[in-house]
């Protein structure tokens, strides 16, 4: 494989979209939006889908087929296995792969198991005699990173390696939405609660060291209304302004927006690592300084860089809207030990929100404070940024 490796995961919704996903976020944190294909953009009316599937398979060096419990027995509407379709998409996707000689690593997730030979289609018999790449849900992080040794390659041409001199807090612009991204570089910190808060809910606890090994750009402010009218075409919001926060935005919209924009959503470790900045206490200014909150909004999101930033060049991380984030919410994840890059559980009811908004108690607008949101929610106090690699 060349310095154009790119990765496809294959995956059934009804099986494994948790997981799925899961993956999908940390191998764009370590190889990069370009280089990672986890959903076929919507295919338009009247192309022929099985070309459309193969055609992107075919692009790609390495897919991955990630196996749940019901991987084989997924049934269609007339209560046929789906695998044993030529149509099936996870059929022609891995099928595409086979007869490309493209490698393909069947990766085991939620007790998921090897298919033997005589339970596949002709077509995909070969994929019984790959050698699997299991992921149990402990450690789940730690035994994917165990592949990128076969998956790591010089990212290319398009995906831009910053320097590791690059000070925190420069900034550069993303051409896609014209929005400004600050560099935020590798490092540790304490996440938590923070010493002395004593606001801090037991879903904040324990506080424990984080190391977020990859630095990424971030949105210097939360997307505005001007970039995601630009970049969707649409404007949700119900209170306007082209440079106020765009609201009204369900989890998947910051999503979509996200990929459109060559972007991501960040994870919870990469929020609050952000939006501390180096800081160690519950805010990194005085709360009125830093925050639109219940107190001073006056029941309203404003504009975006009114109030001062944090120490990398950060605004409006405390207040003005609640930001998606990538993980799944779980009272009690700080428990599991993910100390290096965590990513969250691998599936849940709610997504993770942080920051606090307009309307947000000044308990809610802390840098450890956190909650949990329906992802098809839309309600004027969520909004988002972005997160990721620019060229």
């Amino acid at each position: 494989m060349d310095q154009t490796t790119r990765i496809f995961i294959s995956y059934r919704r009804e099986d494994s979209a948790g997981y799925a996903g899961r993956i999908y976020d940390r191998l764009v944190t370590e190889f990069g939006f370009d280089q990672v294909f986890f959903d076929i953009d919507a295919i338009p009316p009247g192309d022929d889908f099985v070309e459309v599937l193969s055609e992107r398979v075919e692009s790609c060096d390495v897919l991955l087929a990630v196996i749940g419990k019901s991987w084989l027995t997924v049934a269609d509407s007339a209560g046929r296995a789906r695998i044993q379709n030529p149509e099936d998409f996870v059929t022609v996707e891995i099928g595409t792969a086979l007869r490309r000689k493209i490698r393909v690593i069947p990766v085991l997730v939620g007790g998921g198991r090897m298919p033997i030979s005589s339970e596949l289609p002709e077509a995909l018999v070969g994929f019984a005699r790959r050698q699997a790449h299991e992921l149990p849900d402990k450690g789940f992080i730690g035994a994917l990173e165990k592949l990128f040794p076969v998956l790591r390659k010089p990212m290319s041409a398009g995906v831009a390696q910053a320097p590791a001199s690059l000070q925190a807090g420069t900034k550069k612009v993303n051409p896609k939405d014209g929005l400004t991204y600050i560099w935020t570089p590798p490092g540790s910190f304490m996440m938590g609660c923070s010493p002395g808060d004593e606001q801090c809910t037991d879903r904040e606890k324990p506080a424990h060291r984080v190391e977020i090994s990859k630095g990424f750009w971030m949105g210097e402010t939360l997307v505005t209304q001007a970039a995601y009218e630009r970049v969707m075409g649409s404007n949700p919001s119900g209170f306007t302004g082209p440079q106020r926060p765009v609201e009204q935005v369900s989890w998947e919209d910051a999503f979509a927006y996200a990929r459109a924009v060559g972007m991501r959503l960040p994870t919870e470790a990469e929020w609050e690592y952000a939006a501390r900045a180096g800081s160690t206490t519950a805010r990194y200014g005085e709360l009125d300084e830093v925050a639109w909150y219940e107190k001073n909004s006056q029941m309203q999101t404003h504009d975006v860089k009114l109030k001062r930033p944090n120490a990398w060049g950060l605004y409006d991380t405390l207040g003005n809207v609640w930001e998606w984030t990538a993980d799944w919410f779980d009272e009690k994840a700080y428990a599991s030990g993910d100390t290096r890059d965590p990513q969250g559980p691998p599936n849940g009811k709610y997504r993770l929100v942080r920051g606090g908004s307009w309307g947000s108690l000044s308990r809610n607008a802390r840098a450890s404070g956190r909650s949990g949101y329906v992802p098809t929610d839309r309600d004027d106090s969520m909004g988002f940024r972005c997160v990721g690699e620019l060229s």
